[in-house]
């Protein structure tokens, strides 16, 4: 799975910290789980999960790193199909999140505890696409 390159995030930390951003994430999950030999789910039957079933992990966890942020799932709906564009790959789920500020976006990617539980989004996502929007609309 990817994460984002260097010139990604030299750009999200060059622009406003005070303006209100929104994030259309787009998910494919793997038919099974992908646990790592670090993660404490290696090797037991915690990890013997669908990809689908280890992102419910991390998103319960998560939401309360987003709220603790000021921010928001406006909407987490299943992908009915690809309608234009190149049809592979077919995500599984599409997501909307707000926060008030982009520094409280970039602060929750750096809060250890919040990288710790990003072991089952890891483990559970074959492909992510993760888009800037402008959160004004959203605020």
């Amino acid at each position: 799975m990817a994460e984002p390159t260097e010139s990604q995030l030299a750009k999200l930390l060059s622009l406003p910290e005070n303006a209100p951003l929104a994030a259309l994430n787009l998910f494919r999950f793997r038919d099974r789980a992908e646990y790592q030999h670090e993660d404490p789910e290696y090797g037991t039957s915690e990890a013997d999960v669908t990809g689908a079933v280890a992102f419910e992990r991390y998103t319960a966890m998560a939401e309360s790193y987003i709220s603790k942020c000021g921010g928001r799932i406006v909407f987490s709906t299943p992908v009915d199909q690809v309608m234009i564009g190149a049809e592979q790959p077919d995500w599984d789920e599409a997501a909307v999140m707000f926060f008030p500020a982009r520094s409280e976006f970039v602060a929750m990617l750096s809060d250890p505890e919040f990288q710790k539980l990003s072991r089952h989004r890891k483990a559970a996502l074959a492909d992510h696409y993760l888009l800037h929007l402008n959160g004004a609309p959203f605020a």
